[in-house]
């Protein structure tokens, strides 16, 4: 209790404090009472993310190191607030928020959209709120950043690093460039489903398979790129950590009670399963966009391939794809009785690396969840330190070009398609490696769990 008194809310206290007029003086924004609602909710944000560091950074210069971080990562976010000219947000966000103010609630029947159901009751949430969309649309995000930096700091706990790597790593989460840029540049909602994920893989490690089954289905109710993070479930069930006729249901349960009251509000159940049916279907034509992908090495634009060509092209990544998961999984299944929570991570990273990069259709965003990982990665194994800037970097060039119309490198994506590479190779054989250096050890037990106050 002392250590609470003393640090936790003090400490918080005192840099929401100290961030609002700060924030304030930097937002571009020009309504005097929408960038002080801004500031505020970002000043309060930091410091609910300090109030739940302090648990875990006990030394105070190690706390005011992170706080530091904390403060620039809302400083660039204030910076951010009012880019708008992306077309996603144009012709996308904001017309589907004008529709929810138009037509209340009822607007989720007509309202077309590839976002599945929680994201539009988001978005009707938004449209009650006397304010510009755009805002709310970032702040949204930038709550799950938040969020994504607490879990973050979960798993450190879990993984027992200490208060400086724990400081490092959530710093790092929250000033990645394609994290800020992600939400409060671009007003993209990828920290929500990357939360969820993050989430339900602390909930894995404390061995509490139910609940992060549910985690994962919420995360599959905001996006369809959680399928490159859910294969980490088959090698559980192959290590005997979960059983199907628990989590399915827990899965596909949660899935139905997250899009019941659009069903209830009228919108086809037809219309709610499809989706991402649509969703694939919508950009099968094109072999990448924007993504560091296999494909990208074909250079940025593929329509002079002829239609055979570009068929081969797309079901061969699909069934390599598929081809490199099931090597995984059989990996799994030869070291089902020495795998630790270490390789269960080494897993991860190599499924969200290397599914994304074999698949065809991939957008600049998809490697959100391989660039938080990678950043896991190199504050775990500092060895391994090169794993992060290498995978951010590779991303970023998809956000450059999607936003500003130009590309990192001359050659367009094929530098950055080569690092993926590069890393999903790096990822398969520090799996490896680690499997190796696990045989012979206690497996992924439940003391292998550490315990949780």
């Amino acid at each position: 209790m002392k250590q609470y008194a003393l640090t936790r809310v003090p400490m918080a206290c005192l840099l929401a404090a100290g961030l609002f007029p700060l924030l304030r003086i930097v937002s571009p924004i020009p309504e005097r009472g929408e960038a002080a609602v801004m500031a505020a909710a970002f000043a309060l944000l930091a410091g609910g993310v300090l109030w739940f560091a302090a648990r875990d950074i006990k030394a105070s210069p190690i706390l005011f190191f992170f706080a530091a971080l904390l403060a620039a990562g809302m400083i660039v976010r204030t910076l951010s607030l009012t880019q708008g000219n992306n077309t996603d947000y144009i012709y996308c966000l904001k017309p589907w928020a004008e529709e929810f103010r138009a037509g209340g609630w009822g607007a989720i029947v007509t309202t077309w959209s590839d976002y599945n159901m929680p994201y539009l009751y988001v978005i009707g949430a938004i449209a009650r709120v006397p304010m510009d969309d755009l805002y709310l649309y970032k702040l949204v995000s930038v709550i799950f950043d938040c969020a994504i930096v607490v879990a973050g700091l979960r798993l450190g706990r879990i993984f027992a690093l200490s208060g400086l790597r724990k400081a490092v790593l959530g710093g790092a989460m929250f000033l990645a460039p394609t994290v800020w840029l992600n939400s409060a540049f671009w007003a993209q909602c990828d920290s929500i489903y990357v939360f969820f994920c993050l989430l339900s893989f602390v909930l894995i490690l404390e061995d509490r398979p139910a609940l992060s089954a549910a985690m994962i289905a919420v995360a599959f109710t905001f996006k369809l790129q959680t399928i490159f993070f859910m294969p980490i479930f088959i090698v559980l069930w192959i290590l005997k950590r979960v059983v199907w006729w628990r989590e399915i249901p827990v899965f596909i349960g949660t899935f139905f009670a997250a899009v019941l009251p659009a069903w209830l509000l009228g919108r086809p159940l037809q219309s709610i399963v499809s989706v991402y049916a649509t969703q694939t279907s919508q950009y099968s034509s094109r072999l990448n966009l924007n993504s560091p992908s296999a494909y990208a090495l074909l250079g940025h634009d593929t329509s002079h391939l002829p239609e055979q060509a570009h068929d081969i092209l797309f079901y061969a990544g699909v069934i390599l794809a598929f081809c490199f998961l099931g090597a995984l999984l059989l990996l799994a299944w030869l070291n089902r009785h020495t795998i630790g929570k270490r390789s269960l991570l080494l897993f991860v990273l190599a499924m969200v690396i290397g599914i994304p990069w074999l698949l065809p259709s991939m957008h600049d965003r998809y490697f959100y969840l391989a660039d938080i990982f990678c950043i896991f990665i190199a504050v775990l194994i500092p060895e391994k330190w090169h794993f992060a800037p290498f995978c951010i970097v590779a991303s970023y060039s998809g956000y450059h070009a999607f936003l500003f119309g130009s590309y990192v490198f001359w050659t367009g994506h094929q530098i950055p398609g080569l690092l993926m590479l590069f890393l999903m190779g790096g990822a398969v054989a520090l799996l490896i490696g680690e499997l190796k250096s696990e045989r012979g050890e206690t497996p992924l037990l439940e003391e292998d769990i550490l315990e949780h106050g």
